[in-house]
């Protein structure tokens, strides 16, 4: 499989609770309405939405990754009230290497409900079946424990400690790296 094949219409993920699909110019003020909280910006890599504007550049970024068939996140919409929640997809494709890297972010709102644990597992579902990977990874701050726990949920298996590994914010971050290989899908 292509990187183009694959995201050259990114698909419509269906779970219980969520749809995650595409983003667009309509989910401005669901995105800015998360990721202008401190309390979800602590754990990105990204930095906390101070304006509209903040927002509008992240979803044009993200748009123009749809339109040039890049790998791109899903928006995970609520279905029970239709707002944008939080995005969840691959942040990174070693395409010869058959693996891949997970990222997501959720509206604080939403969190220990287990919205998080689902749309992951739809698209390490995708990632399995659809994109062909032998190996999907996630990391995380050693200090979010939240986000292990929703890799822990989904079969992901803890490797290890990734010291300074991250420079994010102005600092070096320790992270926690998880992964689940294809034969341990179900």
């Amino acid at each position: 499989m292509q990187i183009q094949n694959i995201f050259s219409d990114l698909p419509v993920l269906e779970t219980d609770r969520l749809l995650l699909r595409k983003l667009n110019w309509e989910d401005t003020n669901d995105m800015f309405e998360y990721a202008s909280d401190p309390e979800v910006s602590q754990w990105t890599t990204w930095s906390v939405h101070e304006s509209i504007a903040d927002t509008k550049t992240f979803l044009n970024a993200v748009i123009n990754e749809y339109a040039n068939h890049e790998v791109s996140p899903w928006g995970i919409q609520h279905k029970a009230d239709g707002k944008i929640i939080g995005t969840c997809g691959f942040v990174d494709w070693i395409y010869n290497d058959d693996r891949a890297e997970v990222g997501y972010a959720l509206s604080r709102k939403y969190w220990g409900k287990g919205y998080m644990t689902e749309a992951v597992r739809a698209v390490i579902d995708f990632g399995f079946r659809t994109m062909e990977l032998n190996r999907i990874e996630a990391r995380c701050k050693i200090e979010n424990i939240a986000s292990a726990r929703v890799m822990e949920k989904v079969g992901m298996q803890f490797e290890g400690i990734l010291r300074e590994h991250l420079f994010a914010k102005g600092s070096y971050h320790d992270l926690k790296i998880y992964a689940i290989l294809w034969k341990e899908w179900d």
